[in-house]
């Protein structure tokens, strides 16, 4: 089975019983982390997403496709990292062009570090609930509705856009698998005759998200929303094992700054 993008695999998993709070807090950490720590850091990075995803039950193919929308740029860093032009690369492959071993390995830990970070939210997206995730985000930001930012139209909104992202997926491939039915082929010919094989489905799905946006405006507006400050959810105290957690990812974090200061 693979999650389509945002997908949410259940609240009987295990990761899905962990505070939303917590599990935002545990992935900025996670990003810090992904691009401190050194190749060896990488690895026991990649075994702690294989156990966070199990947690999350959600199937690593999942990264896999996360990954595609990105892959042209990984695999661009990871070419410019390797080549050298001047001769200079310990492995010759014509004239002047040559692989470095040296760019080859920082190539592959960037796209590696890449990887992770998509993993690890992909992970947060599977065991969270756009609502989850909004309100936690909210109750994130609320300090700054001292300063008179609404927060809670910008927690609205977020909810909004997170419930939107697994339905127009969806709607994406509904249309694209109609439009291969009528005899459309996305994976022949050159670029120009794709990108037109592609505008037969862009095109609709353009037209479906403007009527799935009317459709929202006109129930807000029968709901009598208005925008301005709304009542923020109420935060409910972290339970003792998202404290532990929370702390066990502060101490690696720490472990990790301070490892790469005095490297």
């Amino acid at each position: 089975m693979t999650l389509p993008l945002g997908g949410y695999t259940g609240a009987d998993t295990p990761a899905a019983q962990v505070d939303a709070r917590v599990k935002l807090a545990l992935l900025v950490l996670c990003t810090v982390c992904a691009f401190l720590v050194p190749a060896w850091g990488l690895a026991l990075m990649a075994v702690l997403l294989g156990a966070v995803a199990r947690a999350a039950r959600m199937p690593l193919a999942s990264v896999a496709r996360g990954l595609k929308p990105v892959a042209v740029i990984l695999a661009f860093t990871l070419v410019a990292n390797a080549l050298r032009l001047d001769g200079s690369g310990a492995w010759a492959l014509a004239g002047p062009v040559g692989v470095s071993p040296e760019g080859l390995a920082r190539g592959a830990a960037a796209v590696a570090r890449i990887a992770l970070l998509v993993g690890f939210a992909l992970t947060v997206s599977a065991s969270t609930t756009s609502t989850e995730l909004a309100d936690a985000c909210t109750a994130a930001l609320r300090p700054l509705g001292a300063l008179g930012v609404p927060v809670g139209d910008f927690g609205v909104t977020l909810s909004l856009a997170l419930r939107f992202v697994p339905l127009v997926a969806e709607e994406l491939e509904r249309i694209r698998l109609a439009q291969r039915a009528r005899g459309v082929r996305f994976d022949t010919g050159g670029v120009i005759s794709r990108v037109r094989a592609w505008a037969a489905v862009v095109t609709p799905l353009a037209v479906s998200l403007f009527r799935r946006a009317d459709a929202l405006s006109e129930a807000m507006d029968a709901r009598c929303y208005t925008g301005g400050l709304r009542r923020l959810p109420r935060r409910a105290p972290l339970a003792g094992r998202d404290v532990i957690l929370l702390a066990a990812g502060l101490i690696v974090t720490a472990a990790a700054i301070m490892g790469a200061l005095f490297a």
